[in-house]
Protein backbone atom coordinates (compact mmCIF):
# COMPACT_ATOMS: atom_id res chain seq x y z
CA UNK A 1 0.00 0.00 0.00
CA UNK A 2 1.20 3.42 -0.48
CA UNK A 3 2.04 6.01 1.97
CA UNK A 4 -1.34 8.04 0.03
CA UNK A 5 -3.55 4.87 0.29
CA UNK A 6 -2.57 4.22 3.74
CA UNK A 7 -2.81 8.12 4.73
CA UNK A 8 -6.64 7.79 2.86
CA UNK A 9 -7.88 4.81 4.49
CA UNK A 10 -6.38 6.63 8.21
CA UNK A 11 -8.26 9.21 7.25
CA UNK A 12 -11.41 7.88 6.31
CA UNK A 13 -11.36 5.98 9.39
CA UNK A 14 -11.38 9.09 11.71
CA UNK A 15 -13.72 11.11 9.94
CA UNK A 16 -16.36 8.84 11.18
CA UNK A 17 -14.34 8.30 14.44
CA UNK A 18 -17.33 9.11 16.57
CA UNK A 19 -20.16 6.92 14.70
CA UNK A 20 -21.32 3.69 17.02
CA UNK A 21 -20.90 0.43 15.82
CA UNK A 22 -24.26 -1.67 16.82
CA UNK A 23 -24.68 -5.67 16.17
CA UNK A 24 -27.77 -6.77 14.88
CA UNK A 25 -29.02 -10.65 14.63
CA UNK A 26 -29.99 -12.38 11.82
CA UNK A 27 -33.85 -11.61 10.66
CA UNK A 28 -33.40 -8.29 12.70
CA UNK A 29 -35.07 -4.85 10.96
CA UNK A 30 -33.12 -1.89 11.51
CA UNK A 31 -36.02 0.10 9.72
CA UNK A 32 -39.16 -0.25 7.38
CA UNK A 33 -40.28 1.65 5.13
CA UNK A 34 -42.00 4.74 5.03
CA UNK A 35 -40.47 5.10 8.79
CA UNK A 36 -38.70 9.11 9.08
CA UNK A 37 -34.87 8.41 9.49
CA UNK A 38 -32.16 10.07 11.13
CA UNK A 39 -29.17 7.51 10.40
CA UNK A 40 -27.64 6.01 7.97
CA UNK A 41 -25.67 2.82 7.81
CA UNK A 42 -22.26 1.22 6.82
CA UNK A 43 -22.09 -2.94 6.74
CA UNK A 44 -18.81 -3.78 8.71
CA UNK A 45 -19.76 -7.63 8.85
CA UNK A 46 -22.89 -9.34 7.43
CA UNK A 47 -25.59 -8.67 5.06
CA UNK A 48 -28.45 -6.89 4.96
CA UNK A 49 -31.20 -7.14 2.66
CA UNK A 50 -33.13 -4.21 1.43
CA UNK A 51 -37.18 -4.78 0.90
CA UNK A 52 -40.12 -2.83 -0.71
CA UNK A 53 -43.65 -3.60 -0.01
CA UNK A 54 -45.62 -5.08 -2.63
CA UNK A 55 -49.34 -6.57 -2.97
CA UNK A 56 -47.87 -10.03 -2.05
CA UNK A 57 -45.91 -8.36 1.15
CA UNK A 58 -41.86 -7.85 1.45
CA UNK A 59 -39.83 -8.77 -1.40
CA UNK A 60 -36.07 -8.33 -1.46
CA UNK A 61 -34.75 -5.94 -3.97
CA UNK A 62 -31.06 -5.85 -3.00
CA UNK A 63 -28.88 -7.75 -0.85
CA UNK A 64 -26.12 -5.59 0.45
CA UNK A 65 -22.36 -6.38 1.89
CA UNK A 66 -19.50 -4.99 3.91
CA UNK A 67 -18.77 -1.68 2.98
CA UNK A 68 -22.22 -0.98 1.87
CA UNK A 69 -24.08 2.53 3.00
CA UNK A 70 -28.01 2.06 3.22
CA UNK A 71 -30.33 4.69 4.63
CA UNK A 72 -28.94 7.40 3.37
CA UNK A 73 -31.66 9.14 1.76
CA UNK A 74 -33.24 9.71 5.16
CA UNK A 75 -29.97 12.45 6.10
CA UNK A 76 -30.23 14.46 2.51
CA UNK A 77 -34.43 14.90 2.14
CA UNK A 78 -35.91 14.69 5.56
CA UNK A 79 -38.19 12.30 3.92
CA UNK A 80 -39.33 8.99 4.85
CA UNK A 81 -37.66 5.51 4.45
CA UNK A 82 -37.96 4.32 0.54
CA UNK A 83 -37.79 0.77 1.57
CA UNK A 84 -37.06 -2.24 4.77
CA UNK A 85 -33.57 -2.64 5.35
CA UNK A 86 -33.22 -6.23 7.83
CA UNK A 87 -30.50 -8.52 8.21
CA UNK A 88 -30.09 -11.84 6.57
CA UNK A 89 -31.43 -14.59 8.08
CA UNK A 90 -28.03 -16.70 7.41
CA UNK A 91 -26.51 -14.32 10.48
CA UNK A 92 -25.58 -11.34 12.06
CA UNK A 93 -24.79 -7.95 10.72
CA UNK A 94 -22.41 -5.18 12.71
CA UNK A 95 -23.05 -1.58 11.51
CA UNK A 96 -21.33 1.96 12.05
CA UNK A 97 -24.67 3.99 12.37
CA UNK A 98 -23.61 8.00 10.90
CA UNK A 99 -26.35 10.07 12.79
CA UNK A 100 -27.76 13.19 11.60
CA UNK A 101 -25.08 14.89 13.46
CA UNK A 102 -21.84 13.52 11.91
CA UNK A 103 -23.87 13.95 8.34
CA UNK A 104 -24.16 17.24 8.82
CA UNK A 105 -21.13 18.16 9.93
CA UNK A 106 -19.91 16.29 6.80
CA UNK A 107 -21.79 18.61 4.77
CA UNK A 108 -21.33 21.39 6.56
CA UNK A 109 -17.76 21.38 5.00
CA UNK A 110 -18.49 21.28 1.44
CA UNK A 111 -19.06 24.19 -0.92
CA UNK A 112 -22.96 24.95 -1.56
CA UNK A 113 -23.20 24.07 -5.07
CA UNK A 114 -21.65 20.66 -4.03
CA UNK A 115 -24.44 20.60 -1.42
CA UNK A 116 -27.14 21.48 -3.68
CA UNK A 117 -26.14 18.96 -6.07
CA UNK A 118 -26.85 16.09 -3.55
CA UNK A 119 -30.19 17.42 -2.95
CA UNK A 120 -31.05 17.28 -6.23
CA UNK A 121 -29.10 13.85 -6.57
CA UNK A 122 -31.59 12.95 -3.67
CA UNK A 123 -34.73 14.59 -5.26
CA UNK A 124 -34.15 12.51 -8.57
CA UNK A 125 -33.49 9.58 -6.78
CA UNK A 126 -37.27 9.74 -5.06
CA UNK A 127 -38.71 10.74 -7.80
CA UNK A 128 -37.29 7.93 -10.23
CA UNK A 129 -38.49 5.43 -7.20
CA UNK A 130 -41.90 7.30 -7.25
CA UNK A 131 -42.61 6.59 -11.02
CA UNK A 132 -40.89 2.74 -10.70
CA UNK A 133 -44.29 2.18 -8.16
CA UNK A 134 -46.41 3.08 -9.93
CA UNK A 135 -48.99 0.65 -11.59
CA UNK A 136 -49.19 0.00 -15.04
CA UNK A 137 -51.52 1.82 -16.86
Amino acid sequence: MTDQNAQDRRSSENRLADAKRRDYKAKQFIFRERETGDQAFIIMDGKVEILKTTEQGLEPIAVLEKGAMFGEMALIDNEPRMATARVTDDGAATLLIVSHEIFQKKLSGLDPFTRGLIKILADNVRELSRVAEKPDR
